[in-house]
């Protein structure tokens, strides 16, 4: 992994490449990371790898045209090439109507909430340890079978604009993401992230998991209908990254967004507040700038019910005529992290709220049926559950999650006080989230399979 001298020395040879060529603007950023795996299953370690990579990415201006590429370390010398190539691509095409120059640099930036966590640079060993401790707090739990994965992240980054903007900055992260067993049906599932490899608990999240997929055995079908349900957090969270990449503006400017004409209009109940925060203590990513050198801040996206804020880059924030507020992107704008604010109510008073409905532990291959409507369809499993009078009955299996993102959280009837934040492969829009459980009724379901 290079560090930061030596990644503003290859940025400033890169700069004079594109110099040559004649842009009316660039910026070119620099990511190097190393990253670290342990994978497990059949409760043993199956694979360790390490992976040492180097990116550079070029933007460039000209003629109110854009174009952007990447190569890896080893591809330096095709840059100039490259350039060339994108600048012939986007000669015949039109100037962009929202095309506005590359930022100047702000006066202050925020500081970093926290810096590397020296433990997963210096103490890679402690990855095999978390990784036993999940096993042996499932099997513990009375799981058959444990799985699962840890990744834990290390970079240093560099952006360099023609407007002068020059900085740096550095990143840690980890995730822990496992899987109980206790036959081929039942199954349970919990993750967690975090900045920080202290923040890892492994027992916590290993034993619910084992849980789940021991109350799952006792598993039966259930009839297609509306049904109140809890979302567990990592649910949430999947749901949550569908609300993320609907408030780009690029997505709502494309109608490829359910949050189209909402601005300023309530969309959920007072309760939830959403927000992005790229500078969130133990963040799972921590930004100060984004990628067009504007200094990040804390967004609401969704504010007592309202939503607050599109998520902009400068093109967006001219199309819109709104403030460019730190969501680059260079082609399009995207969230940071997630934060969902916690509500009051424990995990027995969501069941007694629901009443009588189900409990939904894992929601993948989330697809959308009409992004515009925001009607979609999931798989759900690793723990989906039948409640009556407040307390589990049994599992559930033969379900599909089927209804649409504006009905469900306008259902929102109650949030959980208890947070964790997640992060792992299959969320939708790829975003961390920092959220509790949430209970909604007349939650959508259809049938699986026939």
């Amino acid at each position: 992994m290079l560090n930061e001298n030596e990644l503003f020395s290859l940025a400033d040879e890169v700069e004079e490449m594109i110099k040559k060529i004649g842009v009316d603007g660039y910026a070119i950023s620099l990511y190097s990371s190393l990253s670290r795996q342990v994978r497990f299953a059949a409760n043993k370690i199956s694979v360790t790898k390490t992976w040492d990579e180097t990116e550079i990415s070029v933007l460039i201006d000209k003629d109110e045209r854009v174009a952007a590429f990447s190569v890896g370390l080893s591809s330096k010398d095709l840059i100039p090439d490259m350039a060339r190539r994108s600048l012939e691509a986007i000669k015949n095409a039109p100037p962009r109507k929202d095309y506005t120059p590359l930022p100047e640099p702000a006066s202050s930036y925020p500081s970093p909430p926290g810096g590397v966590d020296q433990a997963l640079r210096e103490n890679p060993e402690r990855l095999l340890d978390i990784a036993k401790e999940a096993i042996d707090s499932g099997l513990s739990e009375g799981a058959k079978k444990m799985a699962g994965t840890i990744i834990a992240n290390v970079s240093n980054g560099v952006l360099i604009t023609s407007t002068r903007f020059r900085d740096s900055s550095s990143l840690s992260n980890v995730y822990l993401d496992v899987r109980a067993f206790t036959s081929k049906e039942a199954t349970g599932h919990a993750s967690i992230a975090s900045r920080i490899l202290s923040d890892i608990k492994a027992d916590e999240v290993a034993s619910l998991a084992a849980r789940d997929a021991k109350i799952s055995q006792n598993i039966k079908s259930l009839d297609p209908g509306k049904y109140n349900t809890i979302f567990t957090i990592d649910a949430t969270a999947s749901l949550m990254n569908l609300v993320g990449g609907s408030a780009s503006a690029y997505a709502v400017d494309a109608g490829f967004s359910f949050l189209i004409n909402k601005l300023g209009n309530k969309i959920a109940p007072e309760k939830l507040i959403l927000e992005d925060n790229p500078l969130l203590h133990n963040g799972f990513v921590i930004r100060t700038f984004d990628d067009e050198g504007v200094p990040t801040k804390v967004i609401n996206i969704i504010n007592k019910g309202v939503l607050e804020n599109y998520l902009h880059n400068r093109f967006t924030a001219k199309k819109f005529n709104m403030e460019h507020n730190a969501h680059a992107g260079w082609l399009s704008p995207h969230a940071w992290e997630l934060v969902v604010y916690p509500g009051e109510a424990s995990w027995d008073e969501l069941l007694e709220i629901i009443n009588k409905g189900l409990i939904v532990s894992n929601a993948t291959y989330i697809r959308y049926q009409n992004y515009m409507a925001g009607t979609f369809s999931a798989v759900i499993r690793d723990g989906v559950f039948y409640v009556e009078n407040g307390e589990i009955k049994h599992a559930v299996k033969g379900l599909r999650l089927s209804d649409s993102m504006p009905n469900i959280l306008n259902n929102i009837v109650e949030i959980g006080k208890h947070r964790r934040q997640v992060f792992h492969w299959w969320l939708e829009s790829n975003l961390p989230v920092l959220t509790p459980p949430i209970a909604v009724k007349d939650v959508g379901y259809t049938k699986a399979f026939s």
